[in-house]
């Protein structure tokens, strides 16, 4: 039987890795996706998955991640690397995601898709937005590797 340690550091591990995972699939093939479907249904797309996260099951393992990670960081016994491991999660779930990626969110959800300039505004957003995806992806894969490590 896994002790409360293991088990933590296995829920973060696990945990990271779905998170990092869903950054992933917006790095590697949904943003292109969206550009394949023209900047109104882009933005429209787009400005739905923005508000439906916000309810789905995908927060949970967000900021849960995040409360565990920092459990199994202090009750580790590879320290190190269990703090390396949180503290890169929490730059990229938490830092990253609220600093970078959920203002541009919020802006884009004021854009009119079918509005005069909808086009720069999606061509804006997606350049930024993905910049800052493309950092929190790589923060969260070496958290998800880090708390593997501490293991």
């Amino acid at each position: 039987m896994l002790s409360f340690d293991e088990v933590t550091m296995l829920v973060a591990t696990v945990g990271s890795g779905i998170v990092g995972g869903l950054c992933f699939a917006f790095a590697s093939f949904i943003m292109s996706s969206f550009d394949d479907l023209g900047p109104p249904q882009a933005i429209r797309a787009m400005q739905s998955i923005n508000s439906g996260i916000l309810r789905s099951s995908a927060m949970g393992a967000w900021f849960g991640t995040a409360v565990i990670g920092i459990v199994a960081a202090m009750i580790a016994e590879n320290r190190g690397l269990a703090i390396t491991a949180a503290v890169l999660y929490g730059m990229g779930a938490v830092v990253i995601t609220g600093q970078g990626n959920v203002p541009l969110n919020e802006e884009l959800g004021r854009v009119d898709p079918d509005g005069p300039g909808a086009a720069d505004a999606w061509r804006r957003y997606r350049i930024r937005w993905g910049h800052w995806n493309n950092l929190r992806t790589v923060l969260i894969a070496a958290s998800t590797t880090f708390f593997a490590l501490a293991q």
